[in-house]
């Protein structure tokens, strides 16, 4: 058993498993795939921590009468989209820690584990400086830690006090603004953490994509062979990074375009509630006028779903090995 630069010890006695449960309707295989896969893979004593406040309430009873998860019954908030994630998922490592947790780890609702021993090997990776193991999606141009999994120690978390997404004096700060430009991050959940690193002169090791085979370029990933993410279950257009900058690039000299950004300064101008109404509809502008390759991702969603959904061993053994039976 190693010694770290943060009090406390390498064996996990008690994991703590925080997730921001918000389904669609249709996305109850995927809750039942997340459950029983996080049972079937982790063999040490844990515990799922869940908010649930947007959560479809036909999903509750599965969640309520799972022997290892705890619902935790967080304040509200009208905060939407990473905002919000970041705003429970906070809440929840409080939570996990508090309850006595030696270890936490962050996943998603469409993120699990995909073979034994995955919290062990994440715990192994840590030393006095390296604090951290998380998914870093290099695939999307982002370098933060990516919520779809962090792994830390508690001691870690209670020393340092790290936060999801920067607070608005860390976004102004120089050192902030260094840290977004130096590790090319986008201002997204896990950033706080990437930043908390970074100024106070630690390491994390990214879990990167592992993928022997692929159905899209980030949709349905496999990360460090030890965690699944299929990307986007909660979010209404499935579209990310590198498609959104194509489409800015192809659209730079349109009307719509200028409309566009003349919509995202109202919008930044705006009351949050007014702000989000009006940057739906600037997506609306720039979506439907995209060429037709670039609404791949939306495809490319259903159709890793489905495969999960007929045959989650035989669609994870394509993915990880480029084999199925």
């Amino acid at each position: 058993m190693r010694s770290t630069g943060v009090s406390g010890s390498y064996e996990i006695t008690k994991l703590g498993i925080v997730v921001v449960y918000l389904l669609n309707e249709e996305d109850e295989g995927l809750l039942d795939l997340h459950l029983s896969l996080i049972d079937r893979y982790t063999n040490l004593p844990y515990k799922i921590y869940g908010s649930v406040n947007r959560l479809c309430p036909k999903f509750l009873p599965e969640l309520v009468n799972h022997p290892h998860v705890e619902i935790c019954h967080c304040p509200s908030t009208g905060l939407r989209g990473y905002q919000e994630h970041a705003y429970y998922m906070d809440r929840l490592v409080d939570t996990a820690v508090a309850d006595g947790c030696s270890h936490v780890v962050m996943l998603n609702v469409d993120s699990f584990p995909v073979r034994k021993a995955w919290a062990q090997t994440l715990a192994s990776y840590l030393d006095e400086r390296c604090v951290l193991a998380a998914v870093k999606r290099v695939e999307n141009f982002d370098n933060k830690p990516h919520p779809s999994c962090i792994f830390f120690r508690s001691n870690f978390y209670l020393q340092y006090k790290p936060s999801l997404i920067l607070s608005k004096e860390e976004l102004q700060s120089p050192q902030g603004r260094r840290y977004l430009v130096e590790s090319g991050s986008i201002h997204d959940t896990g950033v706080g953490y990437g930043f908390k690193l970074f100024s106070s002169g630690l390491d994390w090791h990214p879990l990167l994509r592992s993928n022997r085979a692929e159905d899209h370029y980030i949709i349905a990933s496999v990360y460090g062979d030890l965690i699944f993410h299929l990307g986007g279950a909660t979010r209404e257009k499935k579209i990310h990074l590198p498609e959104r900058r194509l489409i800015d690039e192809r659209m730079s000299k349109t009307p719509v375009r200028l409309m566009s950004r003349m919509i995202r300064l109202l919008a930044a101008a705006a009351s949050e509630a007014t702000g989000r109404k009006l940057e739906r509809l600037r997506l609306s502008l720039l979506f439907p006028a995209a060429d037709k390759d670039l609404r791949t991702s939306a495809r490319a969603y259903a159709h890793a779903r489905q495969q999960l959904l007929d045959d989650a061993d035989g669609y994870l053994e394509y993915l990880r090995f480029g084999t199925q039976d």
